[in-house]
């Protein structure tokens, strides 16, 4: 089953002053607590309506006061799931299994403070726990000090408030004015479900004016325990607009909803996890991450309390989403994180991001015309073929009338290769001098598409690879989930499906390679005669790609077929001494 970790977990330390957050990884390992569903310590709680956006099926563990897990009632973890009775999907609702070290949590207090000592919570009898009004809420108390964390479900948000606060008995005495907490962000597991899109996992957090802040995200990094934290930032009180996690398609985000709250938060850490390999997620060792916050809160004063409320957000990434409520618009710039380019090996195209912004927009407005995402996403191919068409063409024709002219020039070129071929620099000079006389520089217009194209082509991958909205989304017949491999049967060995969409596009590459005329010139004709293997190559890499991608190369392959069909009626059949020069299809 898919599963989606998350880790909502609090502690604190002994302070004098700010200190470093501590040297040990906190939340170790979640599989064990995965597994505490019939523990008699376990309590389910269900905030909301079963199926309606925003409702969730919590496990709440009495030790430590902690979350186990979270399932998602409007989210399935199959398109089938979605289909099945209510009564009998509950065990196919999308899980975020949420793990709290709850053994290591503790609130350490100045041992100075009269009256206070620390407040170890090692005990699992040491909580009490109460249903209050739509909410959960836990307390223990040591010393005339209390620390309650409540739980609470606000209907039309999509995760839970997290309320936490401090109570001193009125006989107490304190002698230190403040007290710093350690408050663990969602850690959400990152099972792979298609190796070919790289990890999208990251830890983020925005400082400053929610979507117009400033972003700092940070990647898986492997290593010790001791050593795999990494600084995101360090912030003046009140500058944290969200910190949290991120996988493909699902986001854990925790930010402060009261002054109190948003004054608190003074340094954002990430750790890299988990620190093993999850065969029960099917989660790498150290392939997601989860943020620590460390918080500065004021003591109350005796017969009083102070409080701290976060928002957690845990839901899908998504426009759509996040403008469910205004408190969502924070969360932007994750969109803008994954629209990195995720593939040849993070090299940045110029324009890519912008370009996969505006694909993701444009086909969402096609989806709200036409109900579909597959239909949608061939609609925006039509677009995109259909602005680049005027440019491809006239790259068609300058490439052939260049191609003409060097095949006239072909014998001069043989005749001064027999002549000084001999003397390599006598040659490479009058090769130069052959060149500037008879202008053969290929026109700058030939390469234009390609330039033009590539931002796109890599712009509608970076998007599609965690376009949650492809999520589910069917298209027809047996495509019953975009963001998938198309799947048209199992298959008893490796590749273990049978996927048709990619074969489909090798074969129409295969096809145009096959018609293109071979060139007479022998060096040109084998350079060609290796091209028509290159969809070979291509089939084995782009196999697992998502349909939704593979349905846009499709489509724009069946254009370029259109294409240069028109093209060879207006320009004339191609000739084969200027078939090496003609460009390769365009995505």
């Amino acid at each position: 089953m898919l599963k989606l970790f998350a880790v909502v977990a609090l502690s604190s330390f002994t302070k004098a002053q700010v200190s470093p957050a501590p040297s040990s990884v906190p939340g170790a390992q979640a599989p064990a607590a995965a597994q505490a569903g019939t523990d008699d310590m376990v309590v389910v709680h269900q905030f909301g309506v079963a199926g309606t956006p925003g409702s969730v099926l919590v496990q709440f563990d009495r030790r430590g006061a902690s979350v186990l897990s979270v399932q998602l009632t409007d989210h399935y973890v199959s398109p089938a799931a979605a289909h099945k009775e209510p009564r009998d999907r509950s065990a196919d609702d999308y899980q975020l299994l949420v793990f709290s070290q709850a053994r290591s949590l503790r609130l350490w207090l100045d041992q100075r403070s009269s009256g206070l000592m620390t407040l170890q919570l090692d005990s699992s009898d040491g909580w009490t726990m109460q249903d209050i009004d739509g909410a959960v809420r836990f307390t223990i108390s040591d010393r005339g000090l209390t620390l309650a964390k409540t739980y609470r479900h606000r209907p039309g948000f999509r995760g839970l408030v997290l309320e936490l606060e401090l109570l001193l008995a009125a006989d107490a005495t304190r002698s230190e004015p403040e007290c710093f907490l350690d408050l663990l962000g969602p850690e959400l597991i990152n099972p792979s479900e298609s190796s070919v899109y790289g990890n999208p996992a990251v830890a983020i957090a925005v400082a400053g004016d929610g979507a117009h802040g400033v972003v700092h995200p940070v990647s898986p990094k492997p290593g010790v325990v001791d050593a795999n934290k990494q600084e995101l930032l360090t912030l003046p009180a009140g500058e944290l607009a969200f910190a949290g996690s991120t996988n493909r398609f699902f986001a854990g985000f925790l930010y402060p909803l009261d002054d109190a709250a948003h004054h608190a938060v003074t340094r954002v850490d990430a750790y890299s996890r988990p620190l093993s390999d999850d065969p029960i997620t099917k989660t790498k060792a150290f392939s997601t991450t989860t943020t620590q916050l460390t918080l500065q809160m004021q003591l109350p004063k005796p017969g009083s309390s102070t409080k701290a409320s976060f928002g957690v957000y845990l839901g899908p990434k998504s426009y759509h989403t996040f403008a469910e409520q205004p408190e969502y618009e924070r969360f932007l710039p994750i969109m803008d994180v994954d629209l990195e380019p995720g593939c040849c090996f993070s090299i940045s195209i110029p324009g890519g991001k912008f370009m996969a912004g505006l694909l993701v927009r444009l086909l969402g407005w096609f989806h709200s015309v036409v109900g579909n995402w597959g239909i949608a996403v061939m609609m925006l191919t039509v677009l995109v073929r259909g602005l680049l068409a005027p440019v491809n063409f006239r790259m068609q024709k300058s490439m052939r009338v260049y191609g003409q002219k060097m095949a006239k020039l072909q014998p001069m070129l043989q005749k001064l290769k027999e002549k000084y071929g001999a003397d390599k620099n006598r040659y490479q000079q009058e090769m130069v001098a052959f060149q500037r006389e008879h202008k053969m520089l290929p026109p700058l217009g030939g390469c234009l598409p390609i330039f033009l194209t590539m931002p796109i082509y890599l712009g509608l991958f970076t998007a599609l690879r965690t376009a949650y909205d492809l999520r589910h989304q069917p298209f027809v017949s047996w495509i019953n989930d975009l963001s998938q491999p198309d799947q048209l049967f199992d298959l008893g060995f490796f590749p273990h499906h049978f996927n048709l969409l990619p074969l489909l596009w090798m074969a129409m590459l295969v096809r145009m390679q096959l018609k293109m005329p071979l060139p007479t010139d022998p060096q040109q004709r084998q350079v060609q005669q290796m091209m028509r293997y290159m969809p070979l190559v291509f089939g084995v890499v782009l196999y697992n790609y998502a349909s939704g991608l593979m349905l846009y190369m499709v489509t724009s392959m069946v254009w370029t077929m259109i294409e240069s069909r028109i093209t060879k009626k207006i320009l004339g059949p191609l000739d084969p001494n200027v078939a090496a020069m003609a460009p390769t299809p365009t995505f």
